[in-house]
């Protein structure tokens, strides 16, 4: 989680600042998702603020600007947006690192997942250009 996240704003103008734990509903359920103060890097809303540790309380705060609040509709579309990007980098860096020579093995080392669920997941390799017999090859229109 960053400090300043912003949402942007009906207005198009402004953005709203979320609070450091917007993103974690189960830790601080009261949280009000639009900070109001800055406490060092970190953006806090009025309730995160006062349930600071003790060894956090000892930052001193900075009142933000005034600004619009936060629009959970617009940070539900923000992030599917940036999780539907994701999938795509996700699906291209597979890609490249089989063009690569990397096997499924390596590739789901890195995803924490078997081999086969990896190839599941991001399906199987084209066959060689030199392979392709000459049906399977799409010619343009």
């Amino acid at each position: 989680m960053t400090g300043f996240t912003t949402t942007a704003a009906a207005s198009g103008n402004q953005a709203a600042v979320r609070c450091y734990y917007a993103g974690d509903p189960v830790l601080r359920p009261h949280c009000a998702l639009t900070a109001e103060i800055r406490a060092g890097r970190v953006a806090l809303c009025g309730s995160c603020a006062a349930a600071r540790s003790t060894l956090g309380k000892g930052t001193i705060t900075a009142p933000l600007p005034p600004g619009p609040a936060l629009d959970v509709l617009d940070w539900i579309a923000e992030a599917d947006a940036a999780a539907r990007q994701a999938r795509r980098d996700l699906a291209a860096a597979v890609t490249r690192a089989r063009s690569r020579g990397c096997t499924w093995t390596q590739i789901a080392g890195r995803l924490g997942i078997t081999r086969q669920a990896a190839w599941q997941r991001f399906g199987q390799d084209p066959p060689p250009a030199a392979a392709r017999s000459p049906r399977t090859e799409r010619t343009p229109s």
